[in-house]
């Protein structure tokens, strides 16, 4: 089935999370509406677009061909290739309805969230979407919803590709981010908690697609709650992403200009340092507490003395055909009208709690922004700093000696390994033989004290050590990312050595005989050129010459490329950052230029920054001349008294989120604003007209009201 019309130029989305609100007001200002993207820099998904010879972005159609563009970015071993979708028929967008409800199983909002890292030898540059970019596609809505992380800005930008169909030249344009913030409280995406009973992982919705005998464009969307939950988390952590960003600017902004840099370098460096050495990594160095942890300490108390509120990313778990067990009929199409409702208690413009507050008290809260910092860098960045530290001079080893018990399995192709000083270290391997020699192995498992456990090293036969030579053996350690593992000092674990310094080691004469031999581990410190790397850096910040610590967004290439520099490498200056063309903002909803009656001002200053533009979705019933606003109205004065009237109950009471939804910044007003009562009495004077009384409109389900349709065009 297709549409007579196009229809994405009258769609408006809140954007995802994969579960969205339905809008009917929204945070508002007359004034204006905010459909402006951040000055600074380009979305990661406008980055990840090719530009046509007039300088227009190219959006890939069909949807598969556009995720292949975006799996191009991605390590192919990671699971699902790095992209999780999810089809959710029922759901909470405001797109919902684009198909009819009775067609939501024939037309799925299909939802796909980058889960994945790119290759680990990705190009200095590269674009690193993890957490950072999430696309739904309404097929009947023929239009796109992006959100897709700004590293120059540090913040998510709400954008929309519309004209998203075969035959037309696709359009990215930049969303009313307060339509979406509405909903989208945390400015990140959203998503439900679990179990993510809306999406094609549950067993109801999955028999309902699977029924359609349709393949929804070849996309994989038979799968279980693994990929739904891989959604959640990546949403959770993108939640964190801006969390990072204000403690960066705002919990660094010290006393003097020196002070700020010197926290935000000392800052860079540990989130380094923990990267590359693990998440049990303390602060080591001795100057990070006067540079670093009591002045952020301080100054987090100063500007958060209640602590600084981490908002909540997650929504409801929403089952829409609850109740529906034990082998009674799944719901007809005419009733779907019904499931597709959203009550008040699953709806995201809900206002929902902060899920902490991260008080700024003692280290153990600084060693957390630190961990959140260090998530603005991928595993490929992360590669390209050891590489760059393995080809710099080193210092001499330090050496770690062993007592160990060395055992022939007895089908004589493996010895086992079982290594130990007194409590402080635990060592377990298996080496394989070839021929009676030593050959590679695997590293079961190695713990040092206060570092986490090592498990899964490559045992590798040392580049400067002959097989053919016997004992002492000496073996590379490497890890499955393809760098060294780090002890909690940040020192690189390079060697196993076993077997004495005098050659008297000898394999084991019997299979399953034990001996005991000697080993040891060699430790490098070549961190320390990463901390001279980084006080250049602060050095050049703080002459004038960069600007990457001085204050604004943590930057990723803008942090990473100096540093790559004074580790010896070649990496070119990160282009300057610049606004978006003109052609990526959205036309924004010229002012009226006649005068708006009395009775209709209320409803311009309360709800025209979401409701007067040419939308379905949310319905633009302020759009047009003072008689056609008039017509929309009597076309949705059921629901939208409906609406109002939520406001007079307490949140417990409520079927449906009142208007304006509690998270705009004047909800509070509203309620003791002279313009609700006025907006009830012209809406009852209009049902009245119409026959229809106020009294018999607030006792009906709100999804028996008529809907709120206004013509588009």
């Amino acid at each position: 089935m297709r549409l007579s019309r196009p229809v994405s130029r009258h769609v408006l989305p809140v954007l995802l999370g994969a579960l969205f609100g339905s809008v009917f007001m929204a945070p508002a200002n007359a004034a204006e509406v905010d459909r402006a993207p951040s000055p600074h820099g380009r979305s990661l998904f406008d980055r990840l677009l090719e530009r046509g010879a007039n300088g227009a972005q190219q959006v890939p159609f069909p949807f598969p061909a556009l995720l292949q563009r975006v799996r191009a970015q991605l390590d192919g071993e990671d699971p699902n290739g790095g992209l999780a979708i999810v089809l959710i028929p029922l759901g909470r967008s405001l797109q919902r309805h684009a198909a009819g409800d009775v067609d939501a199983f024939r037309f799925p909002r299909v939802v796909a969230a980058v889960t994945g890292e790119p290759a680990s030898d990705a190009p200095a540059g590269h674009l690193y979407l993890k957490d950072r970019l999430y696309v739904a596609h309404h097929e009947r809505a023929e239009a796109l919803e992006v959100i897709s992380y700004n590293e120059d800005a540090g913040r998510f930008e709400f954008q929309l590709v519309l004209d998203y169909r075969a035959g037309a030249t696709p359009r990215v344009v930049a969303a009313n981010r307060t339509l979406c913030l509405a909903c989208h409280q945390n400015e990140a995406p959203i998503f439900s908690r679990p179990s993510w009973d809306e999406t094609s992982a549950s067993p109801p919705v999955a028999a309902r697609l699977a029924a359609t005998g349709l393949d929804y464009q070849g996309l994989p969307w038979r799968h279980g709650v693994d990929v739904p939950e891989a959604i959640d988390a990546a949403t959770a952590r993108a939640n964190r992403l801006g969390v990072a960003q204000r403690l960066w600017r705002d919990g660094c902004a010290l006393a003097t200009p020196q002070a700020g840099i010197d926290c935000r370098a000392q800052a860079l460096l540990h989130a380094l340092r923990q990267r590359l050495i693990g998440t049990g990594a303390p602060v080591a160095r001795a100057d990070a507490t006067n540079r670093l942890v009591d002045p952020l300490l301080a100054n987090w108390q100063a500007r958060w003395p209640d602590g600084l509120v981490i908002p909540d990313p997650q929504i409801p778990n929403r089952q829409p055909f609850a109740g529906i067990e034990g082998g009674i009929a799944p719901p007809s199409d005419a009733e779907l009208v019904r499931y597709a409702d959203i009550p008040a208690v699953f709806d995201p413009l809900a206002l929902r709690a902060p899920i902490e507050h991260w008080r700024g008290r003692d280290p153990g809260d600084v060693m957390r922004f630190i961990h959140l910092l260090g998530t603005l860098f991928s595993r490929a960045d992360l590669a390209r700093i050891e590489r760059a530290l393995a080809r710099m001079p080193q210092p001499a080893a330090r050496e770690i000696d062993l007592s160990c018990t060395l055992r022939r399995a007895t089908d004589a192709t493996r010895l086992d390994l079982d290594c130990a000083r007194g409590s402080e270290v635990r060592l377990q391997a298996r080496i394989r033989l070839d021929g009676g020699r030593s050959a590679d192995g695997i590293l079961d498992r190695l713990q040092l004290s206060g570092s986490s456990a090592h498990t899964g090293v490559t045992l590798a036969i040392a580049k400067d050590h002959d097989p053919a030579s016997g004992w002492p053996i000496r073996f590379a350690l490497t890890a499955r990312a393809g760098g060294p593992i780090r002890a909690s000092t940040g020192e690189a674990i390079t060697t196993l050595r076993l077997g004495g310094d005098g050659g008297s080691a000898h394999l084991p004469g019997s299979p399953g005989a034990a001996e005991a031999v000697v080993a040891a581990l060699e430790l490098v410190d070549d961190l320390e050129p990463l901390g001279h790397a980084v006080d250049a850096l602060a050095q050049a910040n703080v002459a004038g010459q960069d600007d990457a610590l001085t204050g604004g967004p943590a930057r990723r290439m803008a942090l990473l490329a100096p540093l790559l520099r004074g580790l010896g490498e070649d990496v070119p200056a990160p282009p300057a950052a610049a606004a978006p063309p003109a052609a990526l903002m959205a036309d924004v909803t010229r002012s009226r230029t006649t005068h708006w009656p009395a009775d209709l001002q209320p409803f311009l200053r309360q709800c025209s920054q979401c409701h007067a533009e040419n939308t379905a979705f949310p319905p633009g019933f302020l759009h047009g001349d003072e008689a056609q606003v008039r017509a929309n109205l009597a076309t949705c004065a059921q629901r939208m008294l409906h609406r109002l009237d939520m406001n007079r109950l307490p949140p417990a009471a409520r079927s449906k989120t009142p208007m304006p939804p509690p998270a705009a910044a004047h909800a509070g007003a509203f309620l003791q604003s002279p313009d609700l009562a006025a907006m009830r009495d012209l809406l009852e004077h209009v049902l009245q007209a119409s026959g229809v009384r106020s009294a018999d409109v607030l006792a009906h389900p709100y999804a028996t009201l008529a809907p709120c349709r206004v013509p588009t065009g």
